[in-house]
C-alpha cells in the first residue's frame, strides 16, 4: 500500500530511481549513490524535458481559463525551450549533449517543432486541468510484510486534469519509436502513480519523434494486483539498494550511459 503523507522522511525513491537501478545498477550507483557529474546527457533525454517544459504551459493556458496556444506561439516557446534545455546541459554534463549519429542539434529543434505544432493542431485537449507538476510523497508498505519501510516513495505528476466527467491523471512522454502493449501495460510509474493518488484511470500521452512525429495516448486502468506488483518491485529495488547490491548490467543501455567512461575503465 502506498499512503499519502506530508511528513518527509530523510530517504526516497522515485519511477526515475527504481527505473534507472532495474536498466543497470552500476548506473544507480553512480548517480544517485556516489553523486557523480555525468559524462554526456542523451539526446532524447533533453528532447523530452524541452517537450515537457512547452506543454506543460499549454496546460497551464487551459488551467487559467486563458486563449488556447497558438501555432506560433508554440513555435515560437519550442525554439526557446530547446535553446535552454542546451545550455543547461553543459552545467548538468561534463561535454553536454551526446547525439547519434544522425541526430544534430538544428534537426532535433526542427523535429520538436514539428511536434509541438502536431500537439496543438490534432492533440484533444482535456476540459480542465485542475494541477500540472503536482509533487507528492507516500509511505509504502511492504507487501510481503504489511511493515512500513523507512524510505518513502515521492513523485511528480505532471496533469490532473478531467475528461469525459472523470478526474485523471496524465503523462507526457517522448519517444523514438511508436510505443507497444509492453510499454504501457507493465508501466511501473503508471502502477504507482494510480495507486498512491487511489485513482482508477492514468493517461500517457506519447509523442513519437520520428520523420513522420504522432501522438498516442494510452489509458492506463491498473487492478489491485498490478497495483501491489508495482509496490513490491518497488521495496525490493529498496531492498537491493539498502544490500548494496550493485554491478554493471551491460546492454543497448551502455552506449548512452551518461557514466559509461567510468563504468568500463574505473575512471
Amino acid at each position: 500500500m502506498l499512503e499519502i503523507t506530508h511528513e518527509e522522511a530523510e530517504g526516497y525513491f522515485s519511477a526515475s530511481r527504481i527505473n534507472t537501478y532495474l536498466i543497470c545498477p552500476n548506473k544507480y550507483l553512480f548517480n544517485y549513490i556516489e553523486k557523480h557529474k555525468r559524462e554526456t546527457v542523451s539526446a532524447p533525454l533533453m528532447f523530452g524535458i524541452a517537450t515537457h517544459n512547452v506543454i506543460e504551459k499549454v496546460y497551464d493556458r487551459i488551467r487559467t481559463g486563458g486563449p488556447a496556444m497558438s501555432r506560433e506561439e508554440v513555435a515560437d516557446e519550442a525554439a526557446s525551450s530547446w535553446v535552454r534545455t542546451i545550455e543547461k546541459s553543459f552545467e548538468d554534463a561534463e561535454r553536454g549533449v551526446s547525439y547519434g549519429e544522425k541526430e544534430s542539434e538544428g534537426q532535433l529543434k526542427d523535429r520538436l517543432i514539428a511536434l509541438l505544432r502536431l500537439f496543438v493542431d490534432q492533440f484533444e485537449m482535456p476540459s480542465q486541468v485542475h494541477a500540472l507538476e503536482q509533487k507528492f510523497r507516500c509511505w509504502v508498505y511492504d507487501p510481503k510484510t504489511n511493515e512500513r519501510r523507512e524510505t518513502q516513495f515521492v513523485g511528480v505528476v505532471d496533469a490532473i486534469v478531467t475528461r469525459d466527467g472523470a478526474q485523471i491523471i496524465e503523462e507526457h512522454k517522448t519517444s523514438g519509436r511508436r510505443w507497444s502493449k509492453h510499454d504501457y501495460q507493465h508501466n511501473i510509474q503508471g502502477s504507482l502513480y494510480l495507486a498512491a493518488h487511489q485513482m482508477d484511470r492514468l493517461n500517457f500521452n506519447v509523442l513519437t519523434q520520428r520523420k513522420n512525429p504522432c501522438i498516442e495516448t494510452f489509458n492506463i486502468t491498473s487492478n489491485d494486483w498490478q497495483k501491489t506488483d508495482a509496490i513490491n518491485v518497488l521495496c525490493r529495488v529498496m531492498d537491493a539498494v539498502e544490500q548494496q547490491h550493485f554491478f554493471p548490467k551491460r546492454g543497448w543501455q551502455c552506449d548512452r550511459c551518461s557514466f559509461k567512461r567510468r563504468c568500463f575503465t574505473g575512471r
